[in-house]
């Protein structure tokens, strides 16, 4: 995989952290085969063997972690080159590491199927890919021959999972013609509790993320304007930092209302946003480049603390949020349907509570932690079955 953590208290790709503790927990063996950051070294975290590949000089060694790696790459010509030397880097390791396992899981098989496959050659073992979704459409830009070239090697894999049905249906669109089933990721900050919805005397709108063009932060700007003629008393709180922060600051000035920006938060912190707060909204739009949500976990994380959500109708989000059963969609971009929708719900906490109920039962049914290892330990037992015979 990119990245994961630095150390303990390191926010990044919390999910896999989560799920690889779920697996420790099972009594199974973990490792993680990923790249260095500023020179960190291999370690073990947790019970967890971090193998850390080094792919430039300790001071420039900054391609991942940070941010994710397509927003890296539009920071300067730095960062393009960097890219070979990591994949030439992950290669080499690949051939080298040690001890064997019994299967091995890619994520971000572009370009990392390219360690897994040495890895799957050398062992003699199953190899699944994980397929987050934004892979895909950096696929879809390669050249002719390096896209055809990698869409080869992951039809090598033993089988897919993919986070939702619209990153499956990309996946089976793009070529792939190997097994995949959808095995999405749980709320990866909170335990399993489920907070109850609450009516709140202050009401406040909330948006978790980061501050990039695909969340369609903008959008949501707009419908406040439409809901503070209303509702004047209405807050909006956005939770989260990103490259697009000052054109959010500028156009809401340009609209005229108050919006107050928080800054990255989690723990006790983020939890307290969410309590805080009368109702989520994820207003995800697809940007320039094709991009869009392919699951959306954070209305997952939202149902859990007892919000009601409102999200885009698009991508992956109708997974989790079935319009009028878990919460509302509207169409994508459409800001005077969204701030119609979010006012029926302020104004109706009666129908936010009923939408929270029936969403939190759908989360429970479907994206619990203990139902997702529980179907990742099944089809790795399956396939290790199938190579002893």
């Amino acid at each position: 995989m990119t990245a994961y953590p630095r150390n303990e208290h390191d926010v990044v790709s919390p999910w896999i952290v989560k799920l690889l503790t779920n697996f420790l927990k099972k009594g199974h063996d973990v490792s993680v085969f990923t790249s260095s950051y500023k020179g960190l070294k291999t370690q073990v975290m947790n019970g967890v063997l971090v193998y850390r590949f080094r792919y430039a000089p300790k001071g420039i060694e900054d391609l991942t972690h940070d941010m994710a790696v397509p927003e890296r790459l539009k920071q300067g010509i730095k960062y393009k080159l960097l890219v070979l030397p990591y994949i030439l880097s992950g290669f080499i390791n690949a051939l080298i590491f040690k001890p064997k396992h019994d299967i091995i899981h890619v994520h971000w098989p572009v370009p990392h199927i390219v360690f897994g496959l040495p890895m799957k050659r050398r062992w003699k073992v199953p190899m699944l890919l994980y397929i987050h979704g934004g892979e895909l459409n950096f696929l879809k830009k390669l050249p002719g021959p390096l896209k055809k070239a990698f869409i080869y090697m992951m039809n090598k894999a033993d089988l897919i999972t993919v986070n939702s049905s619209y990153t499956k249906h990309v996946a089976e669109d793009i070529g792939l013609e190997v097994p995949i089933e959808i095995v999405p990721f749980g709320n990866p900050h909170a335990d399993a509790t489920m907070y109850p919805f609450k009516k709140k005397n202050k009401k406040t709108i909330l948006f978790v993320g980061r501050l990039i063009e695909v969340k369609g932060i903008d959008v949501l700007l707009r419908a406040f304007k439409i809901i503070k003629k209303k509702h004047p008393d209405v807050e909006l709180r956005i939770v989260g930092d990103g490259p697009l922060k000052e054109e959010i600051v500028t156009l809401s000035d340009e609209l005229g209302i108050p919006v107050t920006l928080t800054g990255y938060k989690t723990g006790e912190e983020l939890k307290r946003e969410y309590l805080n707060a009368s109702v989520f909204v994820l207003p995800s739009k697809t940007d320039k480049i094709g991009q869009t949500e392919t699951l959306g976990v954070v209305t997952i994380e939202a149902l859990s603390y007892g919000l009601p959500v409102i999200a885009s109708n698009l991508g992956g989000i109708p997974d989790v949020i079935k319009d009028k059963k878990t919460g509302l969609l509207f169409k994508p971009g459409d800001h005077e349907e969204l701030a119609e929708k979010i006012m029926l719900l302020l104004e109706n906490p009666e129908i936010a509570e009923e939408l929270v109920r029936k969403g939190q039962e759908h989360v429970k049914n479907n994206y619990s932690w203990k139902r997702i290892v529980d179907k990742l330990e099944q089809l790795y037992i399956g396939l290790l079955s199938k190579y002893k015979t």
